[in-house]
């Protein structure tokens, strides 16, 4: 089975077991509610948490960085089923958010956007790119393409389970570029922002790639409450 067949299967499946109006994605009620995807009390929670123009992480490789939400209650729970639980219907209203979010960094010039990599292995096991669901979404709102401008060759161990110190170490030498870069204005684009190890690795590799400049774009933020600018 393809891919992308086996995508629209899961989905179909995934509609059938989590109704859209029936099952919150932010807590999981099954009460129903009469709005998707989120019941009201998730609605007016993430509403609480909405972040906007942001510090980058740290490193000084992003000309600019914006995040939708504070991770946690309702936005982790979006991130948790889109990740791992593979609603992916979910990206297109996460992606929106992500657009409205990024009009206050701009105005930027930016050429695409570019998802955060998966490791094919990684990928085949998933079925799919969160990141690039995410980007698709975002880049459509935004009028930008999206450019798979990285690969990753490392399989490293998943960056959730390592403490803070270890991170930026399991992410040396994780990508490489797939496309000329140079001279390009890139917007990367990933679910979760949490030391900014991830991020920094692969805007260290656009950089060093020659592009000219790079700007962060996450649904969430974790850690610090004061994140945002």
């Amino acid at each position: 089975m393809s891919a992308g067949l086996f995508n629209r299967v899961s989905d179909a499946l995934l509609g059938l077991i989590y109704p859209r109006r029936a099952t919150c994605m932010g807590c999981g009620s099954r009460t129903g509610f009469p709005r998707d995807w989120l019941c009201e009390d998730c609605r007016q929670a993430l509403s609480s948490r909405w972040v906007g123009a942001g510090r980058p992480p740290e490193g000084g490789l992003f000309k600019g960085a914006a995040y939708a939400y504070h991770y946690g209650g309702p936005a982790g729970g979006l991130v948790r089923n889109l990740k791992y639980q593979g609603v992916t219907r979910l990206a297109a209203g996460m992606g929106r958010s992500m657009a409205s979010v990024f009009a206050l960094i701009q105005p930027t010039g930016a050429d695409c956007v570019a998802p955060v990599p998966m490791h094919p292995k990684r990928l085949r096991e998933r079925g799919f790119n969160h990141a690039a669901l995410l980007a698709r979404a975002a880049g459509d709102r935004l009028e930008l393409p999206m450019a798979d401008a990285l690969k990753r060759v490392r399989n490293t161990r998943q960056q959730a389970r390592l403490p803070d110190d270890a991170r930026r170490a399991n992410m040396a030498g994780a990508f490489e570029l797939q496309m000329d870069v140079k001279g390009k204005r890139i917007v990367l684009v990933d679910d979760v922002c949490t030391t900014g190890a991830t991020a920094n690795a692969c805007a260290k590799t656009l950089l060093d790639g020659g592009a000219e400049a790079v700007y962060l774009l996450c649904y969430a933020v974790a850690g610090e409450e004061n994140r945002g600018a």
